[in-house]
């Protein structure tokens, strides 16, 4: 059967959406790394009770060739992605991805990447949450997903639209919920989604700053600018804002990292959001001046301040007070936080520095230090 995977960088909706997609169309969910997030582990374990699915490159025929000679390498269903980047490795470097790729499932806007050599199944919704689609097919196909997956797909539509709270809920996310939450016998949806929050807020705080940093983050490249965002959904802030000064050197050397030895590939910007999931707002760490130049721009009149009390500036363009931008009831990155960046980059932003990708760019003295 087709083999249904989701993104690196895993979340519980890609988890989801490979499982019960899987389920309904007899193919074999598969997860693209091995170490799964809290709030997925705590989700499969204490609510759902299903069994994490294979590793995508353990899989004969997934990652691996398998031994049958008439079907060395399987279909694949892309689910909760589309991009290129986002594709587990040994999918994405396969000389045949674009034939092996047979269906896609997501929420997302289609990448400029994303192409296939012959007709493909698509289903693409600007829903809230990817789970949201597959719990209509469903629907659709007059199937019943069963208690556990009709668990597993309400937490991830509960994760993915933080309770049904963010401004990219539509009505047919909460249609789903209530829907998944009769099948599953859920009697109180806010209770399992406060509980998985805070099973989530345990597992992010002891990640350390590396992790936390690189978990949950994209890359975005608007106008000749690279930018990358990354998002911590915790119950409470200030176990990660203790982290802030260290946080605030990941983030800088992330930028760096991205580049992977070629100036030209490293990030223009590197910003972490911390999302209240209980209080519904969220504040930005600032991790140099370019960052604050066009997060100040971005976010017209929100207020900064420093990000830890006592830390020092982190570079020589940026002071210690501008560390942290109070970004308010902002909550979503692809709603809310993308867009906002995007329009600024694409209104003609400049700043003390030019794209890396620029020939003329310089790199900076604080940037060799790291």
């Amino acid at each position: 059967g087709c083999v249904f995977v989701g993104h690196i960088a895993t979340d519980l909706d890609s988890i989801a959406g490979a499982i019960g997609a899987a389920k309904l169309f007899g193919g074999i969910p598969a997860k693209s790394e091995a170490n799964l997030n809290g709030e997925i582990l705590y989700v499969l374990k204490e609510v759902a009770e299903l069994e994490e699915p294979m590793l995508f490159d353990d899989i004969p025929g997934g990652g691996i060739p398998s031994n049958d000679p008439d079907n060395v390498w399987k279909n694949v269903c892309l689910v909760d992605h589309n991009e290129e980047k986002q594709m587990v490795k040994s999918l994405r470097e396969h000389p045949d991805r674009k034939s092996r790729v047979v269906g896609l499932i997501d929420h997302h806007a289609l990448s400029s990447s994303f192409s296939s050599d012959k007709p493909l199944f698509i289903d693409v919704r600007p829903w809230g949450s990817m789970s949201s689609i597959v719990a209509h097919m469903f629907l659709r196909n007059n199937k019943n997903p069963g208690k556990s997956i009709a668990r597993l797909l309400m937490c991830a539509i509960l994760s993915d639209t933080l309770n049904l709270q963010s401004v990219t809920t539509t009505d047919a996310d909460r249609f789903a919920v209530a829907f998944l939450a009769r099948i599953g016998e859920i009697e109180n949806p806010d209770e399992v989604a406060r509980l998985m929050f805070r099973a989530k807020t345990a597992w992010i705080c002891d990640l350390g700053p590396y992790a936390m940093v690189r978990g949950d983050q994209k890359d975005f490249f608007v106008n000749g600018w690279r930018f990358g965002i990354a998002v911590l959904e915790v119950t409470t802030m200030s176990p990660v804002l203790q982290l802030a000064d260290r946080l605030i050197l990941e983030l800088r050397t992330l930028k760096i990292e991205k580049g992977g030895g070629k100036i030209a590939n490293e990030l223009d910007f590197a910003f972490l959001f911390v999302v209240d999931v209980v209080k519904q707002c969220s504040v930005l760490l600032v991790c140099g001046g370019r960052e604050f130049a066009l997060a100040s721009k971005a976010f017209k009149g929100c207020p900064h301040k420093i990000a830890k009390d006592g830390m020092p500036a982190p570079g020589s363009t940026i002071q210690a007070s501008q560390t942290l931008i109070d970004v308010g009831p902002l909550v979503s990155r692809k709603a809310q936080f993308v867009p906002a960046f995007s329009e600024t980059l694409n209104a003609g932003f400049q700043c003390h520095k030019l794209p890396v990708s620029s020939p003329k760019y310089v790199d900076d003295k604080d940037d060799d230090a790291l």
